[in-house]
């Protein structure tokens, strides 16, 4: 006969039970419920992706994992040099920093042939995908390039203006 204590026991213990002898720090999003309502593993592999908007740019972030290690690839578009015409002095300023930026970031900033400036990295990481793991990356990438995203809003215009999406405020 099955007891209410017998019962609450059941998930607990198959909690108590999973992570038992595993590596401290489970994985983000590696765990599910299964159709008896038992805690489950999802399978090895998790992608994980999702964007947010800082100082008028939308940055996207695209996350692959497994158990042991990651790949997590990090990019954005951070505006587009002015055109000659409409300011010589704004282009050849964007086109500094482009490059100063490029230079200290280690190539991650790059200016493309129709005239984008992006912003991008892509890393490997050989331990389990934790949400400190996720987010000290971003945010290491995010503080880096904050000196140049501050002198490129002088000059070119964010893709996204501050607190407007598609044309909508939000």
């Amino acid at each position: 006969m099955a007891t209410e204590e017998n019962i609450a026991a059941g998930p607990a213990a198959d909690l108590v039970k999973f992570v038992d002898g595993r590596r401290t720090g489970i994985g983000v999003r590696s765990l599910a419920v299964d159709g008896q309502g038992r805690l489950a593993r999802k399978p090895d592999s998790t992608r994980l992706e999702f964007t947010f908007e800082y100082r008028g740019i939308l940055f996207a972030v695209r996350t692959e994992s497994n158990d042991h290690s990651g790949h997590r690839r990090f990019h954005a578009h951070l505006g587009t040099l002015p055109y000659s015409a409409e300011s010589l002095a704004k282009r050849a300023d964007a086109l500094a920093i482009a490059a100063a930026a490029g230079r200290a970031l280690g190539g991650r900033v790059q200016t493309t042939r129709e005239q984008r400036i992006l912003l991008f990295e892509e890393m490997r990481f050989e331990e389990p995908l934790t949400p400190v793991v996720l987010m000290s990356g971003t945010v290491r990438l995010l503080l880096e390039a904050q000196p140049f995203l501050e002198l490129l809003g002088h000059v070119v215009e964010p893709p996204v203006a501050a607190g407007h999406v598609n044309g909508q405020e939000v």
